[in-house]
């Protein structure tokens, strides 16, 4: 997570010519999964026994499943779908009995469903299901995702769900959780007319410098500092026709908003705990600053009253969260205070 300490010419100018031939500007298809903030209840059955001991194999394999559930009508809803493992820590073994997923499907086969208009999902689920603690961090990361929406809809959309994973051979026990369905970036960025940029070693030169902004006060607000625009570590790049390149930030169980019991701070850093805040954004001219606080300050009120909009939550994370955020809060009443903080730890080139 160290920054880049060379400067070469931008990244989207030195691979424009090629990037270009493969942009190509789509319609945005309806997403009717995220109309809904309403949590929903989904069952995925599959051979549940090979899909949790495969997940350590370096090569991934797509599980056969079918996904169901009540449709506003009364009807069961079946649909054709595909499960894989994916992520980095959460999937292995050592670190979490059930792994985060990816949920594929065939386009037509769910065109009149709740996932028309999406071309696959991710599932962030329970990493140890049956512990209400692992619950109660699903629930938080959830909500720093529909914060995060808040600012910028550069951003993939959520859908809270409890999820019954049931296995098809009739041997295993049903494993119920909370987890919740994002949006994949390539739906993001045909939402956005973009397409996904997979170059890495992008400096904070080469992308869009306002969500930029956003994004690193957001990082700051949850207290993560697992995040890298140069590695595209928990962040995206999304290009439009112009090679205009958009960061767009997922991925919050490291942050200290969470303060999950597995969370670690990078050794290189100077922070020892997940809750000790330490800005890793651009460097900001005063004039952005206040743009960017102010428009935070403009959005606490929405922010706050996430926490009654997910009352699975439960009492003691809300205020331990809601603490959390307060001291961000407290922190932006004195913004002079705050821009020196930001300048003395920025990173000038990227990270």
């Amino acid at each position: 997570m160290t920054p880049a300490r060379s400067r070469r010419p931008t990244l989207a100018a030195a691979l424009a010519p090629l990037a270009l031939l493969a942009l190509v500007t789509l319609p945005a298809p309806a997403q009717r999964l995220f109309r809904s903030d309403t949590a929903l209840n989904v069952t995925i059955t599959t051979d549940l026994k090979s899909f949790i001991r495969e997940r350590d194999s370096l090569k991934l394999a797509p599980h056969p499943a079918v996904l169901s559930y009540v449709d506003s009508g009364g009807a069961t809803v079946k649909l054709p779908v595909t499960v894989k493992a994916r992520g980095h820590y959460r999937r292995q073994s050592r670190n979490c009995d059930f792994p985060p997923v990816w949920l594929n499907f065939k386009t037509d086969s769910v065109r009149r469903s709740l996932l028309g208009g999406l071309k696959k999902l991710k599932i962030t689920t329970n990493c140890r299901p049956g512990n209400n603690e692992y619950e109660q961090y699903i629930l938080q990361e959830y909500l720093l995702y529909r914060a995060f929406a808040t600012l910028t809809d550069a951003s993939p959309r959520t859908r809270l769900a409890r999820i019954t994973y049931a296995d098809a051979l009739g041997k295993e026990k049903p494993i119920t959780t909370w987890a919740f369905f994002w949006e994949d970036m390539d739906d993001v960025a045909i939402r956005m007319h973009r397409k996904v940029f997979t170059a890495t070693g992008a400096l904070f030169d080469d992308v869009e410098q306002e969500p930029l902004r956003i994004i690193s006060v957001f990082e700051y607000f949850a207290g993560n500092t697992d995040w890298s625009v140069n590695a595209q570590h928990n962040i995206a790049l999304l290009a439009d026709t112009t090679m205009r390149i958009l960061p767009v930030a997922f991925d919050w169980d490291f942050s200290g908003a969470v303060d999950a019991r597995y969370a670690v701070t990078d050794a290189q850093l100077r922070i020892r705990r997940v809750t000790d805040r330490l800005y890793r954004g651009v460097c900001m001219k005063p004039e952005e600053f206040k743009a960017t606080i102010d428009l935070f300050r403009s959005r606490r009120a929405a922010i706050d009253g996430l926490f009654a909009a997910v009352p699975q939550i439960s009492p003691d994370r809300v205020k331990r969260m809601q603490g959390f955020f307060n001291d961000f809060w407290k922190s932006t009443d004195n913004p002079k205070n705050l821009q020196r903080d930001f300048a003395d730890d920025c990173q000038k080139i990227g990270n």
